[in-house]
């Protein structure tokens, strides 16, 4: 008997044990203990303006000067529950796309964040190629090192993420009235597996038309509207340089060294012809869309060097005088006034919408992906938490205010450029904002990384004259049906 009672004794031990654990696991502390709609409903309190003031140097951080600056907005609310529900959260670690001196907003969001909550972030610098595969391996292995996953390219990989359950959902966060702030575009980068949403807009990268206007003057040409007048200039803009300037001076000059800016150049031209890329499913190529793409190097005046080229290289060669055109995001709008940055161009450069498709008639069509973070599903109820509370807040107008005005980076919220510090102060705020109004987005089978390096490839092979152009696409749409 006493062998069967010192049994049942550890038996109800064990359930008693359970029961315990059961119960703090169900009251742990965590995103649902977060009072979203208070103090006031989650549009109220995301698209909260206060005054601009001028950067404090206790917010200063991460080895970025800014304090003395004019351009720190406020008006975020917290939402009621925070505190309870991060508990002990000191400190998130984020992965982040490049060095931090480049994200000066990011900075500045990352300290306004920490004195309003206690929380650290610790950003890990990473280089953009890096961002896929250290995500893939932290993820795959469940790992808890990092809380928040940095996206560059959500409408591919935010698909895939969540289907395999990699990040975690925050529809919570997204109620019909919040979705209308942002464009379909963006909202489309936000979303995975169902329709859910799974993170957090963090800037956009509009693709622009700049260029040299006495370059175009003295080639008689004007400015392009439509990608097919751009061929024709480029080609007389490239023609006068190399016969007025040299042989290092091209007309047109675009980033096509790695895939993800042959994305956005081939998304771009695309979605100008009201397109998509994916088409029941799969990842199809437009004919007249591949055509015009590799005529910029066959019949036009883009620089072969431009296979040589990331995303921040094309500018460079523009910012040093050589070239008529570029293709180039947002940002270069303010780093072209810099004139340490760009110091041979210094007032002879302008900026336009990316051009129509002749017969569709529709500028500034550029692809409507944000940079995104998104949460680690298995890291503890507090820190899920405490990472909400971050995205919540970096999709604010506050953050998103920002965002376009301490780095130029263009705004996820439509509202920010009807601020009048943005239409006053903020390069080409018209130009952008109907540029935001205009982003389209589609999502990505899981093949469609391995296709871009497959397009990039063939792209290359073409613009060196390795292969013709009709040739090179039969091949290359050949190889990506193999991958469906």
């Amino acid at each position: 008997m006493k062998k069967k009672a010192v049994q049942l004794l550890v038996l109800w031990a064990v359930v008693v044990g359970s029961l315990a654990v059961f119960t703090l696991t169900l009251w742990a502390a965590g995103p649902d203990d977060i009072e979203w709609n208070k103090p006031v409903s989650v549009p109220e309190r995301i698209k909260g303006q206060g005054p601009v003031e001028v950067i404090p140097p206790e917010l200063e951080g991460y080895g970025v000067k800014l304090a003395g600056k004019k351009g720190m907005l406020t008006g975020y609310l917290l939402p009621e529950g925070w505190k309870a529900a991060i508990k002990d959260t000191k400190r998130l670690v984020a992965t982040n796309s490049g060095s931090l001196p480049h994200d000066p907003a990011t900075v500045l969001n990352a300290k306004i964040f920490e004195k309003m909550t206690g929380v650290h972030l610790e950003l890990i610098e990473m280089k953009d190629e890096l961002l896929w595969p250290k995500t893939l391996s932290a993820a795959m292995a469940k790992s808890t090192d990092v809380d928040l996953f940095y996206i560059d390219r959500a409408m591919m990989d935010t698909p895939i993420l969540s289907a395999a359950g990699w990040i975690y959902p925050v529809d919570v966060l997204y109620p019909p009235e919040v979705q209308k702030l942002y464009s379909e575009g963006v909202l489309m980068s936000l979303r995975g597996l169902k329709g859910r949403f799974y993170s957090t807009p963090l800037t956009l990268w509009s693709e622009y038309l700049f260029y040299r206007p006495s370059w175009l003057k003295k080639a008689g040409v004007e400015v392009p509207t439509t990608w097919q007048e751009l061929l024709v200039a480029s080609k007389k803009v490239d023609e006068w340089a190399k016969a007025n300037m040299g042989p290092g001076y091209v007309g047109l000059v675009t980033s096509i060294g790695d895939p993800d800016s042959v994305y956005r150049l081939w998304a771009m031209l695309t979605y100008a012809k009201d397109e998509r890329i994916v088409k029941d499913g799969k990842v199809i190529i437009d004919p007249d869309v591949w055509n015009l793409l590799t005529d910029l190097w066959v019949k036009g005046g883009a620089s072969k060097e431009s296979i040589e080229y990331r995303w921040p290289d094309a500018p460079e060669v523009f910012a040093k005088g050589k070239a008529g055109f570029i293709i180039a995001g947002s940002v270069f709008m303010k780093r072209f006034g810099d004139a340490e940055y760009a110091g041979s161009i210094k007032d002879d450069w302008n900026v336009t919408l990316g051009p129509a498709w002749e017969g569709v008639g529709i500028s500034g069509r550029s692809l409507g992906e944000p940079d995104t973070w998104a949460i680690n599903p298995f890291i503890s109820p507090a820190k899920k938490a405490a990472a909400m509370l971050w995205i919540d807040y970096y999709r604010s107008y506050q953050a998103q205010f920002n965002e376009l005005y301490v780095e130029g980076n263009e705004s996820c919220m439509k509202s920010v450029y009807d601020h009048s510090l943005v239409k006053k102060e903020v390069e080409f705020p018209d130009v952008r904002g109907a540029a935001v109004a205009n982003h389209r987005g589609e999502s990505f089978p899981p093949y469609t990384p391995e296709a871009l390096e497959m397009f990039k490839e063939y792209l290359h092979t073409v613009v060196i004259g390795k292969i013709d152009q009709t040739e090179a696409l039969n091949k290359l749409q050949k190889d990506i049906d193999k991958m469906h």
